[in-house]
C-alpha cells in the first residue's frame, strides 16, 4: 500500500483494506499465539525442559510463562518452590537488616 499525497484524502476504499488487513493480522496472531502458548504449557507439563528455556525460546518473558503455566493448573517444580521460598526469606531477613 502507498500512502495518499498529502493533498489527496484517502479513499473509503483504501481504509476499508485497510481495516481487512489489519483484522486479518490480528486473526493470525492470536492463532499463532494460541498455538504458542499450547505448546509451551506442553512443554512444562511434560517436564522435560526447563522452564526458563521454555521461556527464551517462545520470546515471552519469564514471568508470562509462569502466569500462564499457573493459570493452566501447573504448579512450580519443589526444587524451585523451595529456592523461592528461601530466597523470600533471606530478601525479607535484608530488608529487615537495612
Amino acid at each position: 500500500m502507498t500512502p495518499t499525497p498529502a493533498d489527496e484524502p484517502p479513499a473509503l476504499e483504501e481504509i476499508a483494506a485497510a481495516g481487512i488487513r489489519r483484522q486479518r493480522d490480528a486473526d493470525r496472531l492470536k492463532k499463532s499465539s494460541d498455538d504458542l502458548r499450547e505448546l509451551v504449557l506442553a512443554a512444562l507439563r511434560e517436564g522435560h525442559l526447563k522452564p526458563t528455556e521454555v521461556a527464551k525460546a517462545s520470546g515471552w518473558t519469564g514471568a508470562h510463562v509462569r502466569k500462564m503455566a499457573r493459570d493452566a493448573g501447573i504448579e512450580p517444580d519443589e526444587r524451585y518452590r523451595d529456592r523461592a521460598e528461601r530466597l523470600k526469606k533471606a530478601q525479607a531477613g535484608e530488608s529487615q537488616n537495612a
